[in-house]
């Protein structure tokens, strides 16, 4: 009977390896793209067959800029393409393709990076000049839908079916593997610790072998966290020595008040006599805050659980890749997770009758508290979330309600505001409790002309205020496509959303996700009764509220659509699914949460260690 079902999970987990294989690897192309611009614009690449029906769900999308030269993105079978529209720009710009080269596996590469090959694209409308040499493609256009036409060349297939087959049979011989360790890899949710162990390796492959600057924001966080290098107290607004931490927006990191940069730069200073170039230590603080949590994981089953949405995004996998606060901030979000939902933490201890709780552990969740306060404005919605998360257990009793209990809440938390009123009180005394009108003043010294708070409305960077400028919020919505962008930028999309899958594999991320949310939301109502029904109704709502904020700001602030704002769901996840632990038991749940998984791993893999601009020599 154990060798049928051993037979039986090693064929069915073969055919999902394979299949996957075939539909995210073999039938889609990816494309190589040099470019350069002189402005931060969208360049895209429509596919068709030969009706010529151009749609944006038969489209690569990557944002350019001045800044970056190498591009990668995700099209269809390129079997079934027949022509290609080039929009190289949304807006007036002057863009040079260097070189395009299309791959897919069973043809040899189809590159375009000669003079001939680039007389075959014809300019169509929106083209003011259009020049083709042996230095690429050069197109200038006033207008906000320039586009160019290509006929695709036939494809030489590349024979190599030995190398394919090699292929398969090292997906089924994996998923035999995985079918014979099956009941010991799940037994205890040890499943997650060696998926966090091999998610470790992934992100230490992504923090070495990607080029410097490569990713979001990088070089400003990394500036912010050198500066902790050697100093130990918050800078003065105005101080020229760190003059050079300022975006082109005119904001430092090092005046947000955020501790992680603190830490980062003590870690960096900590590795010093390794003479690692700064932004690999910085990177690799991060990898240690993820390692922390897989091995707590590895001793403490609890531990395990919560970190089970840790797994499921790849793009929480790329934060912790790189050098960034939020990587510090999610891990503190994790820990106070695990503290609040977990039975024998040192906070429930806390606060049972007859349970001992030391100083040490007390002063540990202040310390927790003083953290999440210190971290950026997007993870005080955790924050709301567990306000509404704490009410939830006094009402279903998982919380004594009593005088002694609601004593020690207040005192803990008094004692976490103190150590954020400490931190934020010093920054202040160092700016002579004049922040506000300091840092207004630095936007106006080291910002760039578009983005400088005395330049009129009307010249201002155009993602800028659009509410104020009389855009509607159903034009951010669907126009501006916010939701889409956002969604992309939460499952799957890297550099400065420069390298990115195809439609089809955010079309799979998306309706998986939704399945996965109908399973746990199904199973903790019909199971879980009113205290599950009303911890889903929390649980949803906490995160629609962050999703409506995020929105809000990027339609009265500044347009920005990035994952990375909605990560405090992550931590609101990993208390549901701890509390619905029992509920969420069951093997409808374990298929969508592995699924997850293993198309989070097929993103990070394939498209963001292979499509991200590498270091040309390692640590040289």
């Amino acid at each position: 009977m154990e060798h049928s079902g051993f037979i039986r999970r090693g064929l069915v987990l073969s055919v999902v390896f394979v299949g996957l294989y075939h539909f995210l690897v073999t039938n889609l192309a990816i494309v190589d793209l040099q470019i350069t611009t002189d402005t931060r614009t969208l360049f895209k690449i429509y596919y068709s067959d030969d009706t010529k029906a151009w749609s944006e769900r038969r489209a690569g999308v990557l944002l350019i800029s001045p800044k970056q030269q190498h591009y990668s993105l995700r099209l269809s079978n390129l079997k079934r393409i027949r022509h290609l529209r080039i929009d190289p720009a949304e807006k007036p710009a002057t863009v040079t393709v260097a070189s395009m080269v299309f791959s897919q596996p069973g043809f040899v590469p189809l590159k375009i990076n000669s003079l001939e090959q680039f007389q075959h694209i014809k300019p169509g409308g929106g083209v003011d000049t259009f020049t083709c040499n042996e230095d690429g493609l050069r197109v200038t256009s006033t207008s906000n839908d320039p586009n160019l036409f290509l006929q695709m060349p036939p494809l030489e297939p590349r024979h190599a079916a030995a190398e394919q087959l090699l292929r398969l049979l090292v997906l089924v011989a994996l998923a035999f593997a995985l079918a014979y360790a099956w009941k010991p890899m799940f037994e205890n949710c040890r499943i997650v610790v060696y998926a966090g162990g091999a998610v470790a390796v992934l992100i230490l492959l992504m923090a070495v072998l990607s080029g410097y600057n490569q990713h979001p924001d990088e070089m400003v966080h990394i500036k912010a966290a050198e500066y902790y290098i050697n100093h130990s107290s918050p800078p003065a607004v105005e101080d020229a020595e760190i003059a050079d931490t300022y975006s082109r927006y005119g904001v430092s990191r090092l005046n947000s008040g955020e501790i992680a940069y603190f830490f980062a730069g003590k870690f960096a200073r900590l590795l010093a006599p390794l003479h690692l170039p700064n932004y690999l230590t910085l990177r690799l603080f991060n990898l240690g805050l993820f390692c922390l949590l897989i091995v707590g994981a590895a001793y403490s089953n609890s531990l395990r659980i919560v970190c089970i949405p840790l797994l499921l995004s790849p793009q929480i996998w790329y934060i912790f890749s790189y050098f960034n606060s939020e990587a510090f901030a999610l891990t503190i979000t994790i820990l106070v997770a695990y503290q609040m939902v977990v039975p024998v933490s040192a906070w429930n201890r806390l606060l049972t009758a007859g349970a001992t709780c030391r100083l040490s552990e007390v002063l540990w969740i202040v310390f927790l508290l003083g953290m999440l306060l210190l971290t950026k404005l997007n993870f005080y919605f955790f924050g709301l979330y567990l306000f509404f998360y704490f009410l939830w257990r006094l009402f279903f009793r998982e919380t004594v309600f009593s005088r002694r209990n609601m004593l020690r809440v207040f005192a803990v938390a008094l004692a976490g505001l103190s150590v954020f009123a400490l931190v934020r009180g010093y920054q202040s005394y160092v700016n002579d409790f004049e922040m506000e009108s300091r840092l207004l003043a630095a936007r106006e010294q080291y910002a760039d002309p578009l983005f400088k708070p005395s330049t009129p409305l009307d010249k201002k960077f155009a993602l800028l205020q659009m509410k104020d400028r009389g855009v509607e919020l159903k034009t951010i919505l669907l126009g501006h496509r916010w939701g889409e962008r956002i969604f992309r930028s939460s499952f799957g999309e890297y550099g400065y959303t420069s390298v990115a899958a195809s439609y089809n594999y955010y079309d799979m991320v998306r309706w998986l996700g939704l399945v996965a949310l109908a399973v746990m939301i199904f199973f903790s109502v019909k199971d879980g009764g009113l205290a599950g029904t009303a911890l889903v109704a929390i649980t949803v709502g906490s995160g629609l509220l962050l999703l409506a904020a995020a929105c809000y700001a990027a339609w009265t602030a500044d347009f920005q659509a990035q994952g990375r704002y909605l990560l405090p769901i992550v931590g609101m996840c990993s208390i549901f699914a701890f509390q619905m632990r029992k509920q969420l038991a069951n093997l409808p749940c374990l298929l969508v949460l592995c699924a997850l998984f293993l198309i989070a791993s097929y993103s990070f893999i394939l498209v963001a260690l292979a499509g991200i601009p590498k270091l040309q020599t390692v640590l040289g």
